[in-house]
């Protein structure tokens, strides 16, 4: 079983996305009081998945920085989105938030037709990175592009409680920016 502090890695693609269709449904870390706080999600067993938990950017920014060439690449742009968001570089986490966003859009469109993208997975990741990027521009001061990523973000997985939390940040605009986490438990 899955615990929210976020992940998603597997033997294949279609598995990896399915454990984190189950992340994303669990139960979140943070507590009701945060619910104005918009959340970055990251991936624990990704480079830089520790050290985000316990709030070490220099140390995930480090591990992220060494060559993983095994690694899904989308889970890297993941976590050096949410690095890069909560050390104020914005430009370069709008491009590692831009590079997740058509990494997970490219393999929404190559799944096969029998494969349903929300049971896979595929809907929730999707949703997740639209909202790291809503959280990146809104952190740059673009509340349309912010808002707009929300919606996308709420098409895909309308369920997804990271997603709900970011609207409701949004619309209160004095939320501080939290780091949620998946993990394996």
């Amino acid at each position: 079983m899955f615990s929210y502090s976020r992940n998603s890695r597997a033997a294949t693609l279609v598995l990896q996305l399915a454990c984190a269709a189950a992340l994303l449904a669990g139960s979140s870390v943070y507590a009701a009081d945060h619910s104005h706080s918009f959340e970055l999600t990251a991936i624990s067993n990704s480079p830089g998945g520790e050290a985000l938990v316990k709030g070490q950017y220099d140390i995930a920014a480090k591990e992220l920085a060494q060559h993983h060439p095994t690694l899904y690449a989308g889970e890297l742009s993941t976590n050096r989105c949410v690095v890069l968001a909560m050390t104020h570089q914005l430009e370069a986490a709008r491009v590692e938030c831009n590079a997740a966003v058509h990494d997970a859009e490219s393999k929404i469109a190559s799944v096969p037709s029998f494969v349903n993208s929300a049971s896979s997975g595929y809907d929730n990741y999707l949703a997740l990175v639209y909202s790291n990027r809503a959280v990146v521009n809104w952190l740059s001061k673009d509340a349309v592009a912010a808002q707009a990523d929300l919606k996308r973000a709420a098409a895909v997985a309308p369920k997804a409680e990271f997603v709900a939390r970011n609207q409701v940040a949004f619309q209160s605009r004095d939320g501080a920016v939290q780091v949620a986490v998946a993990s394996k438990s």
